[in-house]
């Protein structure tokens, strides 16, 4: 017969209870007590987001109590997950999350793992003593057998999650359930993303008082450390086995959970889909610090995240400044970089980005051709980036007809950023057009027309979108996106948006406290737009919250955006071997995206992280080992998966279709009956009055992000 014990205190029961768990039943505790669990890099935990199912692995595609993490990776792949530290009744005083250094599991393959000092962590991935293009946070793990080189060495990098403040979302203030990230239908829920959301990632050697590591987890609160696993290119295969241990100044040891990683043979291409991303070099140089180290750091971090810095040269002093990044050397252990990518250079060049050259003319002629006789020939394409936004203007054909007469005709594209025309009339060699605008059916015809089209930004529900207040499986998406539509290249306004400098914008921001960076004159206010990458140094009026870095800092959103990218590259590795299941798996994942997609509708990808971490665990297992694609095998790979993406999934047409001509066909009036026809007739002068309308409010508003409101 059972005993028990009135007369004992409450206290002393509690702490027999909390004694008899074990360490590594994270997350079985009762709800007043600590817990431990862990997240994928898909999803985000709000500090007040105490007793989620996704703690008791409820929906969790990562984490069960009492069973290991289990991750998967290719060689030359980085992958991450979240350590998730919720308090209950009181506080927890000086959290730390550390990982053991990951060693190969009895029998996986790889090799006995040795005894000795630690592998150097990557000179790229460093503190900046150890590199001046370095990006903090990272240290590599012990060698893993003798003899291997830190090449070989699985690194690991920690990051606090820092949290802002949410109290008004992306809107309009004439319409605003509706934003620059998103149709009124596609509004993602304030459920969700009202309250305190993590974005800016922190190294934990820099935390700072105010994001401090350890961490300091409030009554009823959640704190998180993001955690990269590296996987270099010759990493042995095999099975690797290591510890996360959750420590706590005021609670002791909080958890010890067992994590295996599973590296298959195979190798992930870098940059299996082209993401180019602008920055403003003297908003840089006035928030953190002149210098050519900073902008290396930047160049670097962006390209350690799959992304291709994008920058404006308007001179020869430009050329020479940004000559290692745009050769590629600057990617290269020489210049203290580690990381995917080596030696890679970025896939396009700007020449004088937003139309810094001005209005076409020999002087003007003189001074392009001064500085593109100047750029490396590693770089596929060189834009002369005529005029953004403004379809009408005389620029682009001006400048397409100089650049013929002269000798850059066939090195250099014109090009301007437009989206109501359709690309095929427009007089420029390259087209830029909203992602959220964009036609596969004008794709294809430009195309045959010998012009390029590439797509910037994006808005729900046809891409994923730059906003803090979205889901983070948005950037993600546009990676799987770009894999399997005709998009060529994907080009990111802005990254480093901390000025509000448009013309209707408030101002500098503090990123770090004011989520709302983007103001302009049509009334839109974003929050996060522009602003993937945070300031390690904050100087003039915020120089209280500054890290003290030399250099720029990653957000949850950039990391998202590279999880889709390397995805792109397990598409293209497993279709080359299983085209009809990959297809298959993404129309799963991605059921409508960009012109199959109705801006009625909400996104038809998850908010989840878990469908898309169990789709990306049955690529993997149809890649085959040792697989490898160059950059002409991806290409040739993610076309063939575009080709028969059309045949799977239809494009959708709203309002109306462009016909040759590019004027609008009423869908309305195709495939009907007589009397269908005259109903469609006699509604046709109101539907084309509210689609004027409709095109005069979107010209109005879209033009929030180039040059004229800046």
């Amino acid at each position: 017969m059972p005993r028990s014990f009135p007369h004992l205190p409450a206290a002393l029961l509690s702490a027999l209870a909390c004694a008899a768990l074990a360490p590594g039943a994270a997350g079985e505790g009762p709800p007043e007590s600590a817990r431990v669990w862990v997240a994928d890099d898909g999803t985000r935990v709000r500090r007040e987001d105490v007793g989620l199912p996704l703690s008791r692995g409820e929906g969790n595609a990562l984490f069960r109590p009492g069973e290991p993490i289990r991750l998967g990776a290719l060689r030359a792949e980085i992958v991450a997950f979240q350590v998730i530290v919720e308090a209950g009744a009181e506080p927890v005083r000086g959290v730390t999350v550390e990982l053991s250094a990951l060693g190969p599991a009895a029998g996986s393959g790889a090799p006995a793992k040795a005894p000795g000092a630690p592998a150097k962590a990557p000179p790229a991935l460093q503190l900046p003593a150890q590199g001046p293009g370095a990006a903090p946070g990272q240290r590599a793990a012990p060698a893993t057998g003798q003899g291997v080189s830190p090449a070989q060495a699985i690194s690991i990098s920690r990051f606090v999650e820092h949290y802002v403040e949410i109290t008004q979302r992306s809107r309009n203030d004439r319409r605003p359930r509706e934003s620059l990230g998103w149709s009124a239908a596609a509004r993602p829920p304030d459920d969700a993303l009202l309250g305190f959301l993590p974005d800016a990632l922190i190294p934990v050697e820099l935390a700072p008082p105010w994001a401090p590591y350890p961490l300091e987890v409030g009554a009823r609160e959640t704190r998180a450390v993001w955690i990269d696993l590296h996987v270099p290119e010759g990493a042995v295969p095999g099975v690797y086995e290591g510890k996360v241990v959750v420590g706590s100044a005021s609670h002791g040891e909080l958890a010890s959970l067992d994590l295996r990683l599973d590296v298959a043979p195979a190798t992930l291409p870098y940059g299996a889909v082209d993401f180019i991303a602008f920055y403003d070099a003297g908003e840089v140089a006035q928030r953190v610090g002149d210098g050519p180290a900073v902008e290396q750091q930047l160049w670097q971090l962006l390209h350690a995240h799959h992304v291709d810095g994008f920058a404006s040269v308007r001179s020869p002093a430009d050329v020479e400044r940004l000559r290692a990044a745009i050769d590629g050397s600057l990617f290269t252990e020489a210049r203290g970089y580690r990381g995917p990518g080596a030696g890679v250079p970025p896939a396009a060049v700007a020449l004088g980005a937003y139309g810094d050259f001005g209005d076409p003319g020999e002087a003007a002629l003189r001074r392009v051709e001064a500085v593109a006789d100047l750029l490396p020939p590693a770089v596929d394409d060189v834009m002369l980036y005529a005029v953004d936004e403004q379809c009408e203007s005389p620029r682009g054909p001006g400048w397409r007809r100089l650049i013929r007469g002269s000798h850059l005709s066939s090195r250099v594209l014109v090009g301007q950023s437009c989206g109501e025309v359709e690309p095929v009339e427009q007089d420029v060699d390259l087209v830029l057009t909203p992602a959220n605008l964009f036609d596969s059916a004008w794709a294809r015809a430009a195309r045959e027309a010998g012009k390029r089209l590439w797509v910037y930004n994006g808005a729900l529900p046809r891409t994923g979108t730059f906003m803090i207040d979205a889901p983070l499986t948005g950037l993600m998406a546009d990676g799987w996106i770009a894999a399997s539509h005709e998009v060529d290249r994907w080009f990111l306004w802005e990254t480093a948006f901390w000025h509000d400098g448009n013309r209707g914008g408030r101002g500098p921001v503090d990123p770090f406290t004011v989520a709302e960076n983007f103001h302009n004159r049509d009334g839109d206010a974003c929050l996060g737009d522009g602003m993937l990458l945070y300031p390690g140094t904050q100087r003039g009026a915020f120089s209280s919250r500054s890290i003290g870095f030399p250099g720029v800092l990653p957000s949850m959103r950039l990391k998202s955006l590279r999880r889709g990218i390397q995805d792109a590259g397990y598409i293209a590795l497993a279709r080359s071997a299983s085209p009809g299941a990959v297809d298959a798996i993404v129309k799963d994942v991605i059921p409508a995206a960009l012109d199959e997609a109705l801006d009625s509708a909400p996104a038809a990808w998850s908010s989840d992280g878990a469908p898309f971490f169990r789709a990306r665990s049955a690529l993997r297992a149809l890649i085959p080992a040792d697989a490898s694609l160059d950059a002409a095998g991806v290409r040739r790979a993610l076309a063939e998966a575009a080709a028969a993406r059309r045949a799977l999934v239809p494009r959708q047409r709203a309002q109306g279709e462009a016909d040759g001509a590019g004027r609008i066909k009423p869908w309305l009036l195709g495939g009907r009956s007589a009397t269908a026809r005259l109903l469609a007739v006699a509604g046709l002068g109101a539907a084309v009055l509210a689609l004027a309308l409709a095109i005069a409010i979107y010209r109005m508003r879209k033009r929030g992000r180039g040059p004229e409101q800046r």
